[in-house]
């Protein structure tokens, strides 16, 4: 009798053959969040931008906090149903990782800006929005997905040279473009993509 041995090149073909399922899987379900927080994100950044800009009151930066606030909630609510049917997998866990840490990050830098140096808050939305671009390259990569690499690099690059040239109360417009190229557009790309 024949003994079915796994070498070593058979047993990495079965570990990529389930991490690109586990990929496959995650990227049918992956665009309503993205839409969800992108929206969030958008609607929130242009209500900064509108009110700091017609008082000039730079305590309308504390609305940056809402946006997790607001988005988690309704990320909750809408995807109630589906948590239940798709179990996590190796592409999910590590993206949600990829997006917390972003998440601490970002709160920690508005955080730091708005209690520490109120003066400088033009930038918040600037430096966040560069983050964001890094962490959609890393989502991208995982993915194996082009558009939010691309999308990712130009946010990441383009809002670290506005920072230096960018003043004022349109750095939250950045924001605001940030997460359409990062968040809105990919997840309407994934969503028609699961269809």
């Amino acid at each position: 009798m024949e003994k079915n041995e796994m070498t070593p090149e058979k047993s990495l073909q079965i570990i990529s053959e389930a991490i690109a399922r586990s990929r496959k899987d995650f990227e049918k379900s992956a665009g309503t969040p993205l839409i969800i927080w992108g929206t969030t994100v958008l609607f929130f950044s242009l209500i900064i931008w509108l009110l700091l800009k017609e008082s000039g009151d730079a305590r309308w930066n504390y609305l940056w906090f809402c946006i997790p606030a607001v988005g988690s909630p309704i990320s909750h609510i809408v995807l109630k149903g589906r948590e239940k049917n798709e179990p996590e997998n190796f592409i999910s866990s590590t993206l949600a990782h990829i997006w917390i840490t972003y998440g601490i990050f970002a709160t920690t830098l508005a955080a730091t800006f708005v209690l520490i140096t109120p003066q400088q808050t033009s930038s918040i939305g600037i430096l966040t929005a560069a983050l964001m671009g890094f962490a959609a390259v890393m989502t991208g990569m995982v993915l194996k997905n082009r558009i939010i690499i691309v999308g990712g690099f130009i946010t990441g690059i383009g809002c670290t040279v506005a920072l230096f040239f960018m003043d004022g109360w349109d750095s939250s417009l950045l924001f605001a473009a940030a997460a359409v190229i990062n968040l809105i557009v990919p997840g309407a790309i994934m969503n028609k993509k699961a269809k």
